[in-house]
């Protein structure tokens, strides 16, 4: 079963994921949610990955969607914290060269105050 949990605060969405993102319905459901909620007000989307145990390139295509509304409004798609099986399928796919990916951010407190 997979989680979400989106936290609006400044210019930025806090997502955390929980689970495995292996069906095309989850994916799917996620990205349209996170989609909905970008707007010019809200255009910087974080998604922490700590929790995500596994991804699918269903969900990876969803998060170039997601990436995509948020550049188109000026802002960005920042992918946090990937386990290393999620490390190494964003380097194996070359994702690691179009998002930016930081580690070692615990909470958006923790990315507000190192950025």
């Amino acid at each position: 079963m997979l989680k979400i949990n989106i936290d609006k605060r400044s210019n930025l969405l806090w997502v955390n994921l929980e689970g495995k993102l292996i069906n095309e319905q989850d994916s799917k459901k996620i990205s349209e949610q996170i989609i909905k909620e970008i707007s010019k007000k809200y255009n910087t989307v974080i998604i922490n990955l700590s929790k995500l145990n596994y991804i699918n390139s269903s969900g990876f295509n969803n998060f170039l969607k997601i990436l995509t509304s948020s550049r188109n409004l000026g802002g960005d798609t920042i992918l946090c914290n990937p386990n290393s099986l999620i490390e190494k399928l964003l380097i194996t796919t070359k994702l690691n060269t179009i998002f930016n990916i930081q580690s070692e951010i615990e909470n958006l407190e923790d990315f507000l105050n190192k950025n």
